[in-house]
């Protein structure tokens, strides 16, 4: 199934969370993967949503800013 993330088209597996969107966008970019359980991840009409939610249901997935736990 194919979905953007911040601008990039993703290709994931079927069933897949957002979670596994997002690793394929860093995995692509190059990015630390380690990051992505930091991260706060938005729909398309800037609603906050969870990594584990279902990610067949967004279509276009962003993430903004890392969370800072401290």
């Amino acid at each position: 199934m194919k979905l953007k993330v911040n601008r990039k088209n993703i290709e994931v597996f079927e069933g897949a969370q957002v979670r596994h969107a997002i690793l394929s966008y860093f995995a692509l970019k190059g990015m630390d993967v380690s990051q992505v359980e930091h991260l706060t991840v938005y729909d398309r009409w800037g609603h906050e949503i969870d990594l584990g939610a279902p990610a067949s249901q967004f279509d276009v997935v962003k993430f903004k800013s890392l969370k800072i736990n401290r």
